[in-house]
C-alpha cells in the first residue's frame, strides 16, 4: 500500500464512464508524475484524491484511510494541494502562507511561535521569504505560484498533490518550481504531480504514471521502455532523450507514421 491509493475506482460524468475499475498506488517518499493527453482523467484523479468528487464504487485512500471517511480538516492534515492558478486574493505572501496552518488550529485561532517558525521556514523553502510583506497581486505569476506552494508546505502534510503546478509559467519559473519540488521530496514528503509538460515530468519524476482514456497505460521510472512506449502511444508522438551538460532532456517529435 502506498501513501495515496486508488482501488478499483469507478467514476464518470453524465452517465459516461471515465474510470472503470481504476487502480494505482503512489509510493511513499517519491515524486510521482501523472502524464497523459487532455481528457484522459488526470485532473479527475486529483479531484478524487481531494474528496471534491466521490467514486461510484471503489476507494481512494490516503495513508490507508478512505478519503470519504475523513472530514475536511482531517484531509487537510494528510494532503496538501496546490491547485491550478487562480486569481490572487487581497493579502500578503506571509498572510497566505499562514493559511496553511488553519487545519492545525482553525481559521479563528491565534497562531503560536511554532506556527510562526513553520511559516518562516516554508517561505524560505519556497524562495519567497524576501517577498513576505508584498501583496500577492504585485507579484509575477511564478512568484505567486511559489507563494501558494509556501501555503501548501505550511500545512506540513505527509502527501503533497500538485495539479498542473507550472501552468502559465515561463521556462525559468518552471525550472524553479521543479527545483522546489525536489527539495520538498528531500524533506521526506511524498509528492504527486499532474504535469502537462513531458520534459519537466520526466526530468523530475522518480515514477511516471501514464494515463490514456481513463486507464493506467504504464507506470515506472522515466527511462523504462514501457513508460516511453506508453507515452508515445498516448500522445501520438516520438519521444527522444537528449544528453545535456545539465542532465537528460526529453523531447517529443512528430511521429513519421502519422
Amino acid at each position: 500500500m502506498g501513501e495515496l491509493d486508488f482501488e478499483n475506482v469507478v467514476f464518470g460524468y453524465g452517465g459516461n464512464a471515465l474510470f472503470n475499475g481504476f487502480s494505482a498506488s503512489f509510493a511513499k517518499g517519491q515524486i510521482s508524475c501523472i502524464v497523459g493527453p487532455n481528457g484522459c482523467g488526470k485532473s479527475t484523479l486529483a479531484k478524487l484524491a481531494m474528496g471534491l468528487i466521490k467514486p461510484a464504487s471503489g476507494r481512494v485512500l490516503i495513508q490507508g484511510r478512505d478519503v470519504a471517511s475523513l472530514n475536511p480538516r482531517e484531509r487537510a492534515r494528510r494532503l496538501g494541494v496546490l491547485v491550478q492558478q487562480q486569481e490572487a486574493p487581497m493579502m500578503t505572501v506571509r498572510e497566505l502562507a499562514a493559511c496553511g496552518r488553519f487545519p492545525h488550529h482553525g481559521p479563528l485561532s491565534r497562531l503560536d511561535e511554532t506556527d510562526a517558525q513553520c511559516i518562516d521556514e516554508t517561505l524560505s523553502l519556497a524562495g519567497v521569504y524576501d517577498l513576505r510583506d508584498r501583496p500577492l497581486r504585485s507579484l509575477s505569476g511564478g512568484q505567486r505560484q511559489r507563494a501558494r506552494m509556501a501555503m501548501v508546505l505550511a500545512q506540513d502534510t505527509p502527501v503533497v498533490l500538485l495539479d498542473e503546478p507550472t501552468s502559465f509559467m515561463d521556462a525559468a519559473a518552471c525550472f524553479d518550481m521543479m527545483r522546489l519540488v525536489r527539495r520538498v521530496r528531500e524533506r521526506g514528503k511524498t509528492v504527486i504531480a499532474v504535469i502537462h509538460d513531458l520534459n519537466l515530468a520526466l526530468s523530475v519524476a522518480d515514477a511516471v504514471f501514464v494515463m490514456e482514456r481513463g486507464r493506467l497505460a504504464a507506470q515506472g521510472a522515466p527511462g523504462e521502455a514501457a513508460v516511453q512506449s506508453a507515452i508515445e502511444q498516448s500522445f501520438g508522438v516520438r519521444l527522444e532523450h537528449v544528453e545535456t551538460p545539465s542532465g537528460v532532456a526529453w523531447v517529443p517529435f512528430e511521429r513519421e507514421d502519422v
